[in-house]
């Protein structure tokens, strides 16, 4: 079995997968994967933060999510410009 690294861009994919995989269910398989991913977001690449925010859908429990991803975001660049 194949082991996942955070630092690897198929661990984002993965979760990205997830993501799209979850999205528009009636279940508890939305929060599963929001509450897997969630402390994840700091790990993941830029890349995968953009495309989670761009997948985001009309629904509130997927608007909040795309909220918290964009903080990720602001934080990642704040951070970079304090660094400036």
């Amino acid at each position: 079995m194949k082991k996942y690294n955070l630092d690897e861009q198929d661990f984002g994919t993965i979760c990205v997968c997830a993501l799209r995989y979850a999205m528009g269910r009636e279940t508890y398989m939305p929060g599963l994967v929001r509450d897997f991913v969630r402390p994840l977001l700091p790990e993941l690449p830029d890349k995968t933060i953009g495309v989670m925010v761009n997948d985001c859908v009309d629904k509130p429990g997927w608007l909040k999510w795309e909220q918290e991803v964009k903080a990720e975001q602001e934080r990642r660049k704040e951070a970079t410009d304090g660094q400036s």
